[in-house]
């Protein structure tokens, strides 16, 4: 769903604020490739919302107020946030968003120190991605994925979308860090 960040909190989750821009199809679930097609025209409205804006007619303003719009955050399973980010699964070796931890360190106490690993960065997932789009076979991009943990993703399209930073992350992970 869709909430207007700028209402007063007290109006902001009401159902009338609330806009449900779209259901994945089942029955079953989607593959990140499926996921990212299906975000395409949603992504594309959002730029031109935030290039561009709408008219919205007030009763202060019947000839329109221009209005801009821009994706704040996507919240979501870790599974679905994998998939809409352009990060591998979440039972990769590189399971993190955040960072380039593996699996095999998980075990080790000092793995979930600040800077233990090395930081994940928007450009270096939105460069990633652009190679993922640009491979010629899904056999070529599913060898890409196990060597870089990195599909290509519509959101990298918004050009204020950091898909690090704005793709929330389970809380897990914050607990690890010590940020929740």
């Amino acid at each position: 769903s869709f909430l207007i960040c700028n209402l007063p909190p007290e109006y902001r989750y009401q159902t009338a604020n609330l806009m449900c821009m779209s259901i994945m199809p089942g029955p079953k679930e989607q593959t990140p490739d499926q996921v990212q097609c299906f975000l395409q025209p949603i992504i594309s409205d959002l730029l031109q919302l935030w290039k561009y804006g709408i008219k919205i007619p007030t009763e202060s303003q019947p000839e329109g107020c221009l209005i801009h719009v821009t994706l704040v955050a996507v919240m979501c399973d870790k599974p679905a946030a994998h998939k809409i980010g352009g990060f591998a699964s979440h039972s990769h070796n590189y399971y993190c968003m955040c960072c380039w931890i593996c699996s095999m360190d998980k075990g080790n106490v000092n793995a979930f120190q600040k800077a233990a690993h090395p930081p994940w960065t928007n450009v270096e997932q939105c460069h990633l991605g652009k190679e993922y789009h640009n491979l010629p076979s899904p056999n070529v991009q599913k060898i890409f994925v196990k060597d870089f943990a990195t599909h290509c993703s519509q959101l990298s399209h918004l050009p204020y979308f950091n898909l690090v930073e704005q793709v929330v992350i389970d809380p897990m992970h914050n607990l690890f860090l010590g940020e929740s």
